[in-house]
């Protein structure tokens, strides 16, 4: 490992893309931030996946999650690696991994052994009760199902939508309410406004 790379998360040999055990997708391992802690640790992300839509054809879905409230997240762009950090007996461990067709978290720990190889140990708690799968790295040119070109590309926001303005036209008086409108003009031309009543006093005599 060089220096750069020991200081490095993102230039680490576990981080980039990586064909899962399945070859049913690839995830992205990178940085979990960009400051603080998060920049020393690494994540991992679905970005490409082989079927990429349900029997429905619609995205698939994060269904099996066994919180109900994450089951609508979309497949594509879920986490399934986090919080994984540089192990002194080399890769990455004390980290998780989920596993979307459980719905289930373990613990886990990574290790790159050859440019081209990765092995992903799940645990729970010791390692003695743990399995191992063997990832393969993927093309920098994977087309990816988050529209992405590659780790590095930074997303631009999304623009505001358009709000388009509607002119409202004030529709036109009937015909008979017109010519109500125009005799009643014509015919207040001629009244004469009525003078105003002076104001009467009583008298009041004192005896």
């Amino acid at each position: 490992m060089t220096a750069l790379a020991a200081t490095d998360p993102s230039r680490a040999p576990e981080a980039g893309l990586w064909y899962n055990h399945s070859g049913k997708g690839a995830v992205e391992i990178r940085p979990c931030g960009t400051t603080g802690a998060e920049a020393k640790r690494l994540c991992g992300f679905i970005v490409w996946l082989r079927d990429p839509n349900g029997r429905d054809g619609k995205p698939l879905t994060d269904g099996y999650n066994s919180n109900p409230a994450k089951r609508g997240r979309p497949i594509c762009g879920l986490p399934v690696l986090g919080d994984l950090q540089r192990s002194s007996a080399g890769g990455w461990d004390f980290g998780w991994v989920y596993d979307p067709e459980q719905g289930s978290a373990f613990d886990a720990a990574i290790v790159a052994k050859a440019r081209d190889q990765l092995v992903l140990t799940g645990y729970k708690g010791v390692r003695f009760f743990s399995k191992s799968f063997v990832w393969k790295r993927a093309p920098d040119d994977l087309p990816r199902c988050d529209g992405g070109s590659g780790p590095s590309q930074a997303r631009a926001p999304a623009a505001a939508p358009t709000v388009q303005k509607v002119a409202v036209e004030t529709p036109p008086l009937p015909a008979k309410a017109s010519e109500a409108r125009a005799e009643l003009a014509a015919a207040s031309k001629g009244l004469i406004a009525p003078r105003p009543v002076p104001a009467v006093r009583p008298t009041i005599r004192l005896q």
